[in-house]
């Protein structure tokens, strides 16, 4: 007596897929009974796209993909599942297989094999095909587990799982650089799981697993029969494995770095500075809600906004993936300097990232400022600027986020990023020199020794310069954080520049005294 035919829901986890998420589920609505969609608070059209074709639409917070994927399994309808990455299609094949497992009854679980298109071809062979993962299965069976990189299903009981007929089209990498990116990411999340590994077996593993990798991907799995592509990914896999032992070993050289990229200490508030511009604070905004390592909290250091500052931020509040608060001083004209210190007053955490809410965020920003903090030291960003054309296209949606190759970009190498390189290259200097309040990391602890923002400095121009003064006086050192932290500046008219010259005034006292603080900071000083 056969069993009763099954439904199926399908999963996916998304975050900014509008390039992928169509395909996929075209694809996927030729098994499923209901699709279930969770994503990460995309800013792209992906929510619109998933609506349109008529999926279950869940927007949850990102804690690993493990979870958000165990998540969504407790989302949806039905008691058989097939789970997804926004970026797979089903072959009509593997769509055919499904259907007939469907009619078929209840099941425990299936493998599928994916096929990977890597730039302009499939990949074949090597380390990426076959390519056998269970996607299909009863959610009784087991749960996903939640490593940090290649999360996989794990059987409850060891049930045997047959491989279904057809391909999982899996769509990876446009470009090798793309490719690169994420092997360095990946090496850096590998080296810090091994922490508790000894150095004399990282070291020979370092030397022997590369290339023993290499051997087996392109020559015992015939890697080498997808011509150019089959050695790239050759190499670039055997390279990650390298810098993921070699890093471990730098870790455990230095222990303390190990707790930073565990706990990704330090904690961080990041605020932002606004007045009267929306429609610039919705993209920078936005471009914080993209990061790979989000801030602890965001702060709108308001100089005095309209309403309609205050309506956006409550808006964007409901849905921002960490705690966003809105602190307003009274408009009497330029007081960035007091903007600041009442924001500076309420930050919760021990590590201050300040930008400007006409800057639109690298989505390493804040992943490049956390690991480049130092005690006893601030840290000087650069930007890239953006010129009234392309800015006017962003604003239009014309361009979807701004890239360092893109026609309108001024001082091109600020938008260049290696992160290996960034520490190498960086010198402490007690320096104010090329202080920009726009990009610059410090700690709260030293802001509050400096006694803040100097709240004599209103109109535009120097407060920076000056509350820098007064730290490196105290001893602090500048570090200049190059090839990474990039940031973008949309472009806007100059700002009216009256008190200059009495803020210049400022800040040539605080330099010629060596004043290590002021009176009329965060606490006002009589003494």
């Amino acid at each position: 007596m056969s069993s009763k035919p099954i439904k199926l829901s399908v999963v996916i986890i998304t975050l900014n897929e509008e390039k992928n998420i169509g395909k996929c589920l075209d694809a996927a609505w030729q098994v499923a009974d209901e699709v279930v969609v969770v994503d990460s608070f995309s800013t792209d059209r992906t929510k619109i796209i998933c609506e349109d074709l008529g999926v279950t639409f869940v927007e949850h917070k990102f804690e690993g993909y493990g979870l958000q994927k165990n998540y969504a399994i407790n989302r949806t309808k039905f008691e058989h599942i097939l789970s997804l990455d926004a970026d797979e299609v089903l072959s009509q094949d593997l769509i055919n297989s499904i259907i007939k497992v469907k009619q078929k009854g209840q099941f425990t679980a299936f493998q599928i094999n994916r096929l990977s298109f890597y730039v302009k071809k499939f990949i074949e062979h090597g380390h990426w095909f076959p390519d056998k993962k269970i996607r299909l299965f009863n959610k009784s069976a087991g749960e996903w587990t939640n490593e940090n990189v290649h999360e996989t299903f794990e059987l409850k009981n060891g049930f045997r799982t047959p491989v279904l007929k057809g391909v999982l089209y899996h769509y990876t990498f446009n470009s090798i650089f793309e490719h690169l990116r994420q092997s360095n990411n990946f090496s850096e999340i590998g080296a810090a799981q091994l922490k508790n590994q000894k150095i004399f077996f990282l070291s020979l593993k370092a030397i022997l697993s590369p290339m023993w990798g290499f051997v087996y991907g392109y020559f015992v799995r015939l890697g080498f029969l997808d011509g150019w592509y089959g050695l790239i990914i050759a190499v670039i896999s055997s390279n990650e494995t390298f810098l993921k032992y070699s890093k471990a070993i730098m870790l455990r050289l230095e222990p303390s770095k190990i707790e930073k990229v565990l706990s990704k200490t330090p904690s961080t508030s990041l605020i932002i500075s606004t007045y009267n511009w929306p429609e610039a604070l919705q993209l920078s905004l936005q471009s914080i809600k993209q990061q790979r390592l989000l801030p602890n909290e965001v702060i709108i250091a308001d100089d005095g906004s309209t309403n309609e500052t205050g309506d956006l931020i409550e808006m964007i509040k409901e849905s921002f993936p960490v705690p966003l608060i809105h602190c307003r001083i009274e408009d009497k004209g330029f007081r960035l300097a007091k903007a600041r210190n009442e924001a500076l007053k309420i930050a919760k955490f021990d590590y201050i990232l300040q930008i400007d809410g006409d800057i639109i965020l690298d989505k390493f920003y804040v992943q490049d400022q956390i690991k480049f903090a130092r005690n006893g030291s601030f840290v000087r960003g650069s930007r890239v600027l953006l010129n009234k054309d392309v800015s006017q296209k962003i604003f239009r949606k014309d361009v979807s986020r701004p890239h360092v190759f893109m026609k309108g970009v001024v001082n091109f190498f600020n938008g260049i990023r290696l992160p290996l390189l960034q520490n190498f290259i960086s010198i402490n200097r007690l320096s104010i020199v090329g202080i920009r309040g726009c990009n610059m990391a410090y700690w709260k602890e030293d802001a509050f020794l400096v006694n803040g923002y100097n709240e004599d400095i209103q109109g535009w121009g120097r407060e920076d310069s000056e509350f820098v003064a007064r730290l490196v006086n105290n001893g602090i050192h500048k570090r200049n954080l190059r090839l990474g932290g990039i940031q973008y500046h949309i472009y806007h008219k100059e700002y009216d520049r009256e008190l200059l010259t009495k803020n210049d005034d400022i800040l040539n006292r605080t330099l010629d005294k060596k004043l290590i603080s002021c009176k009329n900071g965060i606490e006002y000083l009589t003494n």
